[in-house]
Formats: structure tokens, sequence, C-alpha cells
């Protein structure tokens, strides 16, 4: 099916037929943490106010995009919540039409509005949390409260943004030691907990290769555990996904360096600054902003869109090229 003849809210295909229909959007490059793998070493100059998308401009382009089948959102950061009527631009997102809205969260602040977060129109919510240990999660974001988590977490099933979804990024000499105790949380919570391998994407001088613990290496310390059982959920996301017998909650392990997924990368990347990136560790970038407060119309934006499928990469370099830091300063301000 061609960008000419395709049928009006079906998902788009790309030059490698695979279907567009996922956007992560930044909305924020601001976070009330610091951690290390993620905050370049001198620290990080903000955006201003006015460099931000608004919420008009966010939730326009959604619904353009909307028009061309997107289904599933995910709300990231910097720290997502630090964003003022954070409550009121879910609620519009959710009101054009999307199908599965997410947010990924460092949990710091989630438990004082879980509930209102949900009833706005949030399905679930992605966890950060690269420790179980109150003080080495102290040293990773240089102060965070881990206890203030933990609490989150609760009010997030509470609230009913479940299944809860917990991120861990495995660094080698700070918390490979921990990811058995990571998976053993799924025998008795239902809880979704991700490996992700460690990228080379800050400048602050932590990541070396040898740093990445590969996916291979954590599925080897987990199966100490028990049988593991793989299996895919319904569409084909980023994490291979299993279970260990009796466990109640899931494992996904997610490795863009040792099994990248780009053959079935269904997603692209709205910055918070107004750009759209077709891949993550792509030079390309598509204005929408400046467009957008020229008083473009619909049908621009419409164009914009469809150009940034038609230009995204069949897949990553990263393997070839690690040096990643010259496309990328800082997750923060992309989005993670």
């Amino acid at each position: 099916m061609t960008m000419q003849t395709k049928i009006k809210n079906q998902p788009i295909k790309d030059s490698y037929n695979r279907r567009i229909d996922y956007l992560r959007i930044s909305i924020t490059d601001k976070c009330n943490l610091k951690c290390v793998y993620c905050m370049p070493s001198k620290g990080l100059e903000y955006f201003k106010e006015a460099e931000i998308l608004t919420d008009e401009e966010i939730v326009r382009f959604i619904r353009i995009a909307h028009n061309h089948g997107l289904r599933k959102v995910r709300i990231t950061g910097g720290e997502p919540l630090m964003r003022k009527n954070i409550i009121s631009l879910v609620s519009s997102i959710k009101e054009t039409g999307i199908r599965d809205l997410s947010l990924t969260t460092n949990g710091i602040t989630l438990s004082k509005i879980a509930g209102d977060l949900k009833a706005a129109g949030l399905d679930r919510v992605n966890i950060s949390m690269d420790t179980l240990k109150a003080a080495r999660y102290k040293t990773i974001t240089k102060g965070g409260d881990i206890n203030l988590v933990r609490e989150s977490i609760k009010e997030a099933e509470r609230a009913g943004l479940t299944p809860v979804k917990i991120n861990v990024v495995p660094i080698r000499g700070i918390n490979e030691d921990e990811i058995s105790a990571f998976a053993s949380l799924t025998f008795k919570e239902n809880y979704h907990i991700r490996f992700i391998e460690f990228m080379p994407a800050t400048r602050n001088g932590i990541w070396r290769k040898e740093r990445c613990v590969s996916s291979e290496e954590v599925l080897e310390k987990i199966s100490t555990l028990g049988n593991l059982d793989s299996f895919e959920f319904r569409g084909r996301g980023p994490s291979r996904n299993y279970r260990l017998k009796g466990a109640a909650g899931i494992i996904g392990i997610i490795s863009p360096l040792s099994d990248h997924f780009c053959g079935f990368c269904n997603r692209l990347r709205l910055t918070a600054d107004g750009k759209i990136r077709p891949c993550l560790f792509s030079m390309e970038e598509i204005d929408i902003k400046t467009p957008m407060r020229n008083n473009a119309t619909d049908k621009d934006i419409d164009k914009l869109f469809l150009h940034s499928i038609k230009v995204k990469p069949q897949r990553h370099l990263l393997n070839e090229n690690t040096g990643a830091t010259r496309i990328i300063k800082t997750m923060s301000k992309i989005g993670g």
C-alpha cells in the first residue's frame, strides 16, 4: 500500500515496509535527578520556555499523525511530570483518539498525581529505577530518594496504571550485581521488569563498551532463578519477553546494541523543541515547530510527517560507530 493510496487512519508504512504507528514525545528536557548515565558531567543548559512545544502544538501534531494511523503515544522527558499542566495535556492527547497512551517517569513525584493521570486518560507508566538499594540510588541519581519511587509504584498500581513497567539499565561496576534481585520481583508481583542495554548516549565520559552488560549476560544471570519461557505480546516491540516459571510478572530484554530491533521499529520521536527524529541514533531531524509558528497549514505539517517516515533509516549504526555522542548530546534533550 503506497502513501498515496493508504486508507485514512490506517498505519502508514515506511520504505522498509515497517508500520509506523508509535510516537515518543519529549515534553520537557528538565529533570529533578542527575543520573550518572544521563546527565552530562558539566550539567545541562535547559531549553528556554519559548523553545518548547506548547500543549496546543503537541496536540495538533498528534491529531495530524493520528489521521495516518498513529495508535500509540509515549510521553517522556527529561522528567515529564515537571511539565506544568501535565494532567490537562494528557487529557487533550487522549481526546485525539490515541488508543494507547503511556508515560515514562523517574517516579519521584508520581505518587502525588497517579490517580489524576489515570482519570485524565493515561493507560500505564514506566518507572526508571536502576537499583533497589537506597544508598546506591542516591549515588546513581545524585541525591534521589528511592522511597519516593517505591511509593509511586504502589500508587500507580492503586490507580490502575498497570502493568507497571520498571526500567533497569545494568552497568558494569555500578549495578549489574542486582540483575537477579530485580528479576526476582516478578515472582510475587505482576511487574514488567525491563533490562535495557547501556547505550553510548551521554557526554559525561561514563560510557565504555566494557561497561555494557549484554542481554545474553542478563539472561544467563536470570536463568539461575528458574526456567524461562519466552513469548511475544500482540504487536512487536523492542522487548524480548520472558516469564520465570511460576512468576506473576514479566521480564523484558531490550538490546539496542547486541541484538537491535531495527527490522521492526515502528516509532518516531518528537523532541521537546519540536523536531521529529526518525531514528534515535540519526542526524536527521525534521523541524515542525518553526512551520507551525509561521502559520503552516495542517496540510503542510502533514507533508512533514510523511517526509519523516520516508527518510527513516533502515537501521542505526551503533555497532559500526559507537561514537553516538556526536549525534546525541544527552537523552533528556531528545526523550528517553
